[in-house]
């Protein structure tokens, strides 16, 4: 009688240790599988970012080809362009002073009397995206 056990037993162990072997197998397989897929992910997620960024670019040629065909004159294209890019340059909150702070929390950028103003004016977030910020979060900025 315990010898009919024993032996049942050590089969239904082979048996358990055979499905154990094959699980972790699939499971190694499965492991490796989303590694790759992972793995491939990154890199067209990677591709993709690169094509936007090229897409952008010719999007921008594009759009001075059109200007350059509208427009008779090239010093007039270049002083639209110039305008676009001063008004880049301009604080979005007063829309007066160059850009010359910027906000350590969140990056954004204005002119220092702005940020000086709200310092203490006691409106301590930022105007683009509401984050607070003390007195020792904002710095002067220069463009060189």
């Amino acid at each position: 009688m315990h010898k009919r056990k024993a032996i049942e037993c050590s089969q239904t162990s082979a048996d358990y240790k055979a499905q154990l072997e094959k699980c972790s197998s699939q499971l190694n397989d499965a492991q490796q599988a989303v590694t790759t897929k992972t793995s491939q992910q990154e890199v067209d997620s990677f591709k993709i970012k690169r094509l936007e960024e090229e897409k952008s670019i010719l999007r921008k040629k594009l759009e001075r080809t059109k200007k350059m065909e509208k427009m008779e004159n090239w010093d007039e294209v270049l002083n639209e362009e110039i305008r676009e890019l001063k008004d880049i340059l301009t604080c979005p909150s007063c829309k007066v002073r160059r850009k010359d702070a910027v906000l350590t929390k969140c990056f954004h950028v204005f002119c220092m009397e702005c940020m000086k103003t709200r310092y203490e004016t006691r409106r301590r977030k930022c105007p683009k995206c509401n984050a607070a910020f003390g007195a020792n979060d904002y710095r002067r900025m220069y463009f060189t």
